[in-house]
């Protein structure tokens, strides 16, 4: 019976999450904490300019995270199924097919780059040359190592879909360690400035790929794949770009409202542009800590609810929905009381700039204001795009961003001169909560579920409407 040989279809519901999000999690606040750490050592050592430099090149960052989930999450969703339903021949399949093509995406950025980066660098600038210097220091050598970020991606939504929790929950906790020892040595030591926080960044990301490949080589998992597969086989290729779509588009639509907020700074702010900037920075990387557990959460959710779907278990992902949703929106509302009592002390953590710190403590609490709506809401994505129903998907996680975010972060300005470039985010929450009434309502006229979010049962349970 392949149900016992698989933990995501037997158990009490709670302890399968408690299993699989927490190293998960644990995982994605490590990752998060690498930003959280090269903005302390380049704001202690380095400065606020530092900080204004990297932040000037976040978007384009942003764009690398966008590809590299592009191929991944659409991997992971259709992983998880094969995965669920017993066919492992397939998955070893898909893993190569997703390396391939992330290997592709890859190299065609490295062109991109090579043959327009420093035009990039000096535009985003605004036309600064030390700023764009740092900018194309720190940039570069996230592109030109970025098959690195590829490889341990697909790898590490593979063996998320196999069950290797533990071993996930070790090796980012290594990983961060030594990025902090060696930015300590590059920032603080050698004096190299932004092009030390890479190195440190890319040489934790070369440990955590090689802990992989000895955990690849002498242990056994559900696959036996080396940790790079070719093939010429591209049968998935279409599946993995579609429902990986939703997530990407995503990370393209935070490169773009990033880009798009620090445009209209440059017209509406009336503090010192740089020192906006910089504040941006350091509430950007409090925001990401904050959402990667929230990521986090819903790649376990999609891996629970993904194999429950492949195994047929409609009652069981019923559950699963619902304790995802009850999570995500306790932990948003924590972190919202969290912000509100400490905004007057976190820029302080990362810069002794009184009119940075001033910055943080004004723009925070309002970017953050819809916060508990945040995760709720993604959770509702997630089941759309654990079940295959890419559309769904993408109306849910791109509307808000394409559709709202972006359009009111020009618009918002008019009204309220800068605090509507901040105000943006929280007022885009607002309107994708109405939307997603509005899929849930129209999906239960439909089908006749409950929210219209659940699966229908018949007297043998199997099968669901979408």
């Amino acid at each position: 019976m392949p149900h016992a040989n698989n933990m995501f279809l037997v158990g009490s519901l709670p302890s399968v999450f408690m299993k699989t999000a927490a190293p998960i999690v644990l995982m994605m606040l490590v990752n998060g904490s690498f930003s959280l750490v090269d903005a302390y050592f380049l704001g202690e050592f380095v400065g606020a300019h530092a900080l204004a430099a990297v932040t000037s090149v976040f978007p384009a960052f942003m764009l690398l995270v966008a590809l590299s989930s592009w191929v991944s999450a659409g991997f992971s969703s259709v992983m998880a199924r094969l995965l669920g339903a017993n066919k492992k021949n397939e998955a070893i399949s898909a893993y190569g097919q997703a390396i391939t093509l992330s290997m592709c995406v890859c190299m065609a950025l490295i062109v991109l780059f090579l043959v327009g980066g420093e035009h990039l660098v000096l535009f985003v600038n605004n036309g600064s040359v030390s700023l764009s210097s740092m900018s194309y220091d720190y940039l570069s050598p996230m592109i030109f190592f970025s098959p690195l970020l590829f490889i341990l991606t697909i790898n590490s939504d593979s063996l998320r879909c196999e069950g290797q929790m533990s071993f996930m929950a070790v090796v980012p906790l290594l990983s961060v360690f030594f990025n902090i020892v060696f930015n300590y040595i590059f920032i603080a030591i050698l004096g190299w400035g932004v092009i030390g926080s890479v190195y440190g960044t890319l040489l934790a990301q070369t440990l955590s790929l090689f802990a992989v490949y000895l955990f690849r080589r002498y242990s056994k998992t559900a696959l036996k794949v080396a940790i790079v597969r070719f093939t010429t086989n591209r049968k998935l290729w279409s599946d993995f770009l579609a429902l990986g779509a939703p997530t990407s588009l995503s990370y393209v639509g935070v490169a773009l409202s990033s880009a798009f907020i620090l445009y209209n700074l440059q017209i509406w702010s009336d503090a010192n542009y740089s020192m906006t900037v910089a504040a941006y920075g350091i509430i950007t990387r409090i925001m990401t800590f904050i959402f990667l557990p929230l990521l986090g959460l819903s790649m376990a959710f999609q891996t629970i609810l993904g194999n429950n779907i492949g195994a047929k278990e409609w009652l069981r992902s019923n559950s699963a929905i619902k304790i995802a949703i009850i999570i995500a929106f306790i932990y948003c509302v924590f972190c919202q009381f969290v912000i509100l009592l400490l905004k007057n002390q976190l820029g302080g953590v990362f810069v002794n700039d009184i009119n940075v710190t001033t910055e943080v403590s004004r723009i925070l609490p309002i970017m953050s204001s819809a916060l508990f709506l945040l995760g709720p809401l993604m959770m509702v994505g997630v089941v759309f795009q654990a079940m295959g129903d890419a559309k769904r998907a993408a109306i849910l996680r791109l509307a808000k961003v394409y559709i709202f975010t972006l359009p009111l972060i020009f618009i918002l300005p008019l009204l309220f001169a800068e605090q509507g470039i901040w105000l943006a985010g929280p007022s885009a929450e607002i309107l994708a909560l109405l939307l997603t009434i509005t899929v849930l309502y129209k999906r239960r006229q439909k089908s006749g579920n409950p929210f219209g979010l659940f699966f229908i049962r018949n007297k043998k349970q199997t099968k669901y409407e979408s």
